[in-house]
């Protein structure tokens, strides 16, 4: 976006660059006219320097109605950049909130896997194996009687 913004104010500082050239070209053309006609025709040389003025004043209005015609332009076409960004990223969320949902939705309706007895058995550490088998070999008659 800092790009964008350089090339702006560059195109506006030319585009104002050039409309002033533009008017110090016209102000040097009417006064050559107004010295040129006051040397050869004095009372129409007034008339003549009136047209030329009406003339520069409304190249100026125009100039300014370009100038801030431009500024509209880039001013709206920013603000649809913007709007543009701003929607692309409200979808982007809009879309992540949907696939969560969804993931949430998948995984409540999924059954639940209950293990069987042996399979926990199997799951059972090493070690509680061991004593669980050792138990019935090392019972002995003796063991019984003491029991009873």
């Amino acid at each position: 976006m800092a790009g964008t913004k350089d090339v702006r104010k560059r195109v506006e500082q030319l585009i104002e660059r050039a409309q002033e050239d533009i008017l110090e070209a016209s102000r040097e053309l009417a006064d050559g006219i107004s010295k040129g006609s006051a040397r050869f025709v004095p009372p129409v040389s007034d008339d003549v320097e009136r047209m030329v003025d009406d003339v520069f004043d409304f190249a100026e209005r125009v100039i300014r109605g370009q100038r801030r015609m431009v500024i509209d332009v880039v001013k709206t076409v920013n603000e649809q950049t913007d709007r543009a960004a701003k929607v692309g990223r409200d979808s982007t969320h809009k879309a992540a909130k949907r696939v969560a949902t969804a993931r949430k939705a998948a995984a409540k309706r999924a059954p639940v896997k209950r293990s069987s007895a042996a399979e926990r058995a199997a799951t059972k550490a090493p070690a509680a194996k061991r004593a669980a088998t050792k138990a019935p070999a090392a019972k002995t008659s003796g063991t019984k009687k003491a029991v009873a």
